[in-house]
């Protein structure tokens, strides 16, 4: 199996194969399944199905980013070309990548920054509202006229 990674212009950015092998029957062998089992399959109570596992842990994303995947299955050695390649009616893929460390951390406790963020945002907000808006909020109290004679009468120095 060989996996070329395309960018969006369609040039293969990187390149990796694995050697792997599907399961291999015989003609008399595959011959007498395809007559025992042959009602069922049309009807669809079972399928033929063969799971082939590729790890592909080598690639590392450039600047270029991938766009699709392009999946090969060579033929066996030993085969003239084109043969040796099974017959293949329908195919998935599933792709599961790991994020740099800094991104994983993020991603794990991404519930917990937000929630961090938010407050730390909140008390900022908070914090320049009462610098900037203190006279309106919180106004000096006005002295009474009942006040401001005791005050002057406090300024007196008695001999």
């Amino acid at each position: 199996v060989r996996v070329e990674f395309l960018s969006a212009a369609g040039k293969v950015t990187a390149s990796s194969s694995y050697p792997s092998m599907l399961r291999f029957k015989s003609e008399p062998v595959w011959a007498v399944e395809t007559v025992l089992k042959g009602v069922p399959l049309i009807a669809g109570f079972q399928s033929e199905v063969q799971i082939l596992e590729v790890k592909i842990s080598d690639f590392t994303e450039g600047y270029e980013p991938t766009a699709c995947l392009r999946v090969i299955l060579e033929q066996r050695a030993g085969y003239q070309p084109g043969g040796g390649i099974p017959e293949i009616y329908a195919g998935s893929v599933a792709i599961e990548s790991e994020l740099p460390k800094l991104k994983r951390i993020i991603w794990s406790w991404r519930r917990t920054v937000f929630v961090w963020l938010a407050i730390v945002s909140f008390l900022m907000e908070l914090l320049v509202t009462l610098i900037f808006c203190r006279p309106i909020l919180l106004p000096k109290p006005r002295p009474r006229a009942g006040d401001a004679k005791k005050q002057a009468h406090k300024n007196r120095i008695s001999w």
